[in-house]
């Protein structure tokens, strides 16, 4: 038999040839040296996401962020002149953590000896300063960090070297920048603490495959069908360290009772009714695929954004150990209008818990059995591009091969 002049099973292979086809190692999320080697590759040079800017709208706003794998204690805080600034949580005086938890400040007290700073980071106050030797408090501020945004996500890097955000992101950030974020609302947010690596973690979100397993209780029907049982991506996208996915929607789904009672006056969380592919919104769907459901959107290394038409959610992957993951979701929509807006959106959030549920079902399994050394090796198909992307991303970041 003639092989087909067009391989229709691998589109990807012929996509990113690059990326091979053979086993991925297990080695880089069970080994703790390995781990400390992407603290110091990666995490420590990249630009990382640490929310959105309506996570602190007002002057004297401010939030900690405890960073783990930085070892590090960030505070993000809107200044009187309406900037968005990021320090290090450390007292110049002899290291103290400032600042913790959120809320509203003129300034920042240390609990220690009471050195004090304004939200620009400025030394604005030190008791007894008298006694001090050649103290210059114009010199004294709050460690600070670069801290940028883009569409309303604030971004901050330890590493002062690094590039400017914009290149960082490349054609990622300009697949994503005319979304609407900033008309969304956070509807809900989740957190675990999780006995699994972090890559593991990344990996169960930006693959389909699973769906028709995992999900079977809740979204398989949406993305399924007769002909596409394993609703296959229907496009993958590539922008250096990051990546995107579309993922299939099924024009025949039909919704449970409850599911059509709740969006009955209201869009649906998966848009079932007419041609979901034809709802364009800016920065979604790029292939224009008629049966599209939402799209998956990894900026490297730990950073989802996905997005519809009616909603878009972020996950955070924040890693603690070499099997110790810290997880936040935060699930975004328009604003209810009307009661029955309100109630589907409850509904939304109730749903969505349930499917995250199911995602996080597998993780901890995984990991354990990597840890057992059983395997030394994981075998990926053509629809787990993403998933080869992300380590391949990694190793060569580990190993100084990667060149952006």
């Amino acid at each position: 038999m003639n092989k087909p002049a067009v391989d229709t099973l691998h589109p990807y292979l012929r996509q990113c040839p690059d990326l091979g086809t053979g086993p991925v190692p297990v080695a880089p999320v069970v080994s703790p040296e390995y781990f400390e080697r992407e603290r110091e590759a990666i995490f420590r040079k990249v630009w990382l996401n640490l929310g959105r800017v309506e996570d602190i709208p007002n002057p004297g706003d401010y939030v900690v962020k405890d960073i783990a794998v930085l070892k590090a204690s960030i505070i993000l805080v809107r200044g009187d002149d309406g900037q968005v600034r990021a320090f290090h949580n450390v007292c110049r005086h002899r290291g103290n953590q400032v600042v913790q938890g959120r809320g509203n400040a003129k300034g920042f007290a240390c609990g220690f000896h009471g050195w004090t700073y304004d939200t620009a980071g400025q030394c604005v106050f030190v008791p007894d300063e008298e006694v001090f030797f050649d103290l210059d408090r114009a010199q004294l501020g709050l460690p600070p960090l670069r801290c940028e945004t883009f569409a309303g996500f604030i971004f901050v890097t330890v590493n002062p070297a690094a590039a400017p955000l914009a290149e960082y992101l490349g054609g990622f950030g300009e697949q994503i920048k005319d979304f609407p974020f900033h008309t969304m609302q956070r509807m809900h947010t989740l957190r675990a603490d999780v006995n699994c690596n972090w890559k593991v973690f990344v990996d169960a979100f930006q693959e389909s495959y699973h769906g028709r397993f995992v999900h079977k209780l809740t979204a398989t029907a949406a993305g399924c069908t007769q002909d596409d049982p394993y609703a296959h991506l229907t496009s993958v996208r590539l922008y250096g360290p990051h990546r995107s996915a579309s993922v299939p929607f099924n024009p025949e789904y039909q919704p449970s009772p409850a599911e059509a009672l709740s969006f009955k006056y209201a869009q649906s969380l998966w848009l079932h009714e007419g041609n979901a592919g034809a709802q364009r919104v800016p920065g979604t769907n790029p292939e224009g695929h008629p049966n599209w459901l939402f799209d998956i959107n990894v900026c490297f290394p730990n950073f989802f954004v996905d997005v519809s038409s009616s909603w878009f959610f972020t996950y955070h992957f924040w890693p603690v150990a070499v099997d110790r993951t810290a997880w936040e979701y935060n699930f975004y929509m328009l604003p209810p209008a009307n009661a029955g807006e309100r109630i589907s959106r409850e509904f939304s959030k109730l749903y969505l818990r349930d499917l995250l549920r199911e995602d996080l079902s597998t993780v901890e399994t995984t990991q354990a059995g990597l840890n057992s050394g059983a395997i030394e090796h994981m075998i990926l198909s053509d629809q787990e591009v993403a998933v080869r992307h992300q380590y391949k991303v990694v190793d060569d970041m580990v190993n100084g091969r990667w060149r952006g």
